[in-house]
This record gives structure tokens, C-alpha cells and sequence, in this order.
């Protein structure tokens, strides 16, 4: 039996909240009980569409929106009429994520009203106070975070991973606050695969890019050469 490597994940080097890949999740409440309409985008090209009920008397408060699952070519989804529904309780939240290829998704949802029109109740180019952007990296190196929305900006570090005798875990994900103006804290240094959380509060779109790969062990941990020897003439 042959085994799959989702080799995207390790070729990454940068992400974007309004361009969803495998390395990173949007989280949004929609708070309003009803019926919404949700369009998948890859690269602004509407490739899917699926239904949302939020619903008071439902036990989920998580659900899973796979948007590379949903990803259908526009006749199928017009020959069978048929679309994905999915339910949550106004209090638990919905997941939007990629679980295969290279990603760009981004997904706008309509609260349906009377007449049967859709009134736009979520954008995830642009994500505003209470989402989350959930992000996992893998590459080490340098990386310049961006909020294109107020030109906030951060750094982080992601770490040469350390050879031990103990398996590696990564430490528990770092929070990192999105104000008007700022990203907090602006300097992170974090391990592989160690999840970043930001906290949306102000108008968002988050890109995280990489500047300076890592490919080894950093220069302070590695023991200085000695000086090579001069042979008398």
C-alpha cells in the first residue's frame, strides 16, 4: 500500500487569510439563526457553493467546511442540483479549511432573506472582530507578517528544529492580537508545525511571507571551528 504525502505542506512558504491553503483556517460566529448560502472561491473564480442552517435547537457548535472537498466544476454541480448542508448552533462556529492541493480558497456567505435574496453576512478576504485566522507553519526561517488592512506588521521566527532523544511535540500555539495599527506581539519566534492563533479585532486580512530560509542549525549553536594549524617553513 502506498502512502500519500501532502507534499504542499512542506513546499509553502507563505500564506494569506484571504487565500486559504492547507497551513491555515478561518474561524467565524455566525451569530443570527437562518439560512445562508456560502460560495467557494479559488483565486476569485466561484468553483463551489454549499448551505449553512444556523439553528438554535442544534447540539453542533463546531462545523467542518472543507473547501477543496466542496470544489466542484459548475456543470456538475447544475446537473445533480445538489449541495452540501451543513448546521450550527448560533453559539459554536464555523471552520473553513483546506485538507488537499495548493490552496488559494477564500469563501462568501449570504444570509438568505424573505424575497430569496442573500445578504452578505461573511468575506473571508476580509475578517473583522471576533474571527480567527488559525495558522501552522512548517518552514524554517525569517517571515514578515503583514495586516494589509491597517499595514500592521510582525515579525516571526521559525526555528531549526533540534535533533533529541525525546520525540518532538510542538509547544502550545501563539496568540497574536490584530488592533488597529498593530499585531501583538510583533516579534515571535516559534517552533515547526507550533500554531499561531490571531485574534482578529480590527479589519483583517493577514499575509505571512518568507524572507530568509533556515537550512541549518543556527550559527550560536553550532561549535566554532578551530583554527587550523600553520605549518613552519
Amino acid at each position: 500500500m502506498k502512502s500519500h504525502v501532502n507534499w504542499p505542506i512542506f513546499t509553502q512558504t507563505g500564506l494569506d487569510s484571504g487565500m486559504l491553503t492547507m497551513l491555515g483556517a478561518v474561524i467565524h460566529n455566525f451569530s443570527e439563526p437562518g439560512e445562508y448560502i456560502g460560495t467557494i472561491l479559488l483565486r476569485d473564480e466561484a468553483v463551489g457553493r454549499f448551505n449553512l442552517t444556523v439553528d438554535k435547537e442544534c447540539p453542533t457548535v463546531q462545523a467542518d467546511i472543507d473547501l477543496a472537498t466542496l470544489h466542484r466544476p459548475q456543470e456538475a454541480s447544475c446537473k445533480d442540483g445538489s449541495q452540501k448542508r451543513y448546521v450550527v448552533n448560533p453559539r459554536g462556529y464555523a471552520v473553513f479549511h483546506v485538507t488537499r492541493g495548493t490552496g488559494g480558497y477564500a469563501v462568501v456567505i449570504g444570509r438568505l432573506q424573505d424575497k430569496g435574496e442573500a445578504k452578505l453576512a461573511f468575506d473571508s478576504r476580509e475578517l473583522n472582530e471576533g474571527d480567527i485566522f488559525a495558522v501552522t507553519m512548517i518552514r524554517p526561517g525569517k517571515y514578515n507578517v503583514t495586516n494589509e488592512k491597517s499595514d500592521a506588521k510582525a515579525e516571526i521566527t521559525v526555528s531549526y528544529p533540534r535533533v533529541g532523544k525525546v520525540p518532538y511535540r510542538p509547544p502550545n500555539p501563539v496568540n497574536i492580537k490584530c488592533t488597529d495599527g498593530r499585531l501583538t506581539p510583533s516579534k515571535i519566534e516559534i517552533q515547526p508545525s507550533q500554531g499561531q492563533v490571531y485574534q482578529i479585532q480590527t479589519p483583517s486580512r493577514i499575509k505571512i511571507e518568507l524572507v530568509k530560509p533556515i537550512d541549518g542549525p543556527s550559527e550560536q549553536h553550532q561549535a566554532p571551528r578551530r583554527p587550523r594549524k600553520q605549518s613552519g617553513k
